[in-house]
């Protein structure tokens, strides 16, 4: 059974070759149609295809006159596949989801200006909500994206200070307030030319936002954001 955690190179020889046996009798299957899937451990090569891409700037960004980011893009319409997957991704302890999409979106862009960064830069969680979920989701998603740029993920260049609440039902506005203030960054931190901002999902981008300007104040000369989805228009 393939888990997508890390581990020692011995005791990875023996996963695999286990992983392998039971794989032949018992082939993983695909957590949205049930069928044997030989693409991923967790999604078929049908489902995938079904997934709506995006590769685009979200019109929530774009409705935006004046904002830090100098790119933004998404790479998925958060439909009811995606939504799924996010949903395994964050509450069903299923990181490697995260990694294999980050994969996706990184052969995607990796000849775009998001790609022209000195670091990936995931979301931080709250220590709190860390420790609740056990991982970063933003930061599975940013790995995968690294395994193809070959750029540096970087964890410790800032903090999420405010434990806020959950953004799922406020408005836009709300939003804003919500995670004002909420990020930090760590002492003696020294803030990169080129930064590219990682995130699950871009819906008004408050978030992802509230961090580029952060780092603009800090001195970043370049920053693009990067996230998995974006809601479909008119949801």
């Amino acid at each position: 059974m393939r888990t997508g955690r890390p581990l020692s190179s011995p005791a990875q020889k023996v996963t695999s070759f286990f992983s392998g046996i039971i794989d032949f009798f018992f082939p993983p299957l695909c957590c949205i149609c049930g069928k044997p899937s030989e693409h991923y451990p967790f999604l078929c090569a049908d489902c995938l295809r079904s997934c709506t891409e995006f590769a685009d700037v979200p019109d929530t960004a774009l409705m935006r006159r004046e904002h830090p980011a100098d790119y933004v893009a998404c790479m998925y319409y958060f439909d009811p596949l995606i939504q799924k997957l996010v949903h395994l991704l964050k509450y069903r302890d299923m990181p490697f989801v995260g990694e294999c999409l980050g994969e996706r979106i990184g052969t995607c862009f990796r000849d775009k200006p998001p790609a022209e960064c000195d670091i990936l830069l995931p979301v931080p969680l709250h220590p709190q909500r860390r420790r609740e979920r056990g991982y970063n989701q933003s930061a599975c998603i940013a790995r995968g994206i690294a395994k193809i740029w070959k750029v540096p993920m970087e964890t410790r260049l800032l903090k999420r200070c405010r434990n806020t609440r959950s953004q799922t039902k406020l408005n836009r506005e709300e939003r804003r307030e919500n995670i004002r203030g909420a990020f930090q960054l760590r002492k003696s931190a020294k803030v990169p030319e080129r930064i590219c901002i990682v995130d699950d999902v871009f819906t008004t981008g408050a978030t992802t936002l509230e961090i580029a300007g952060l780092l603009r104040k800090s001195g970043a000369k370049q920053l693009s954001i990067l996230t998995l989805a974006t809601p479909v228009k008119d949801q």
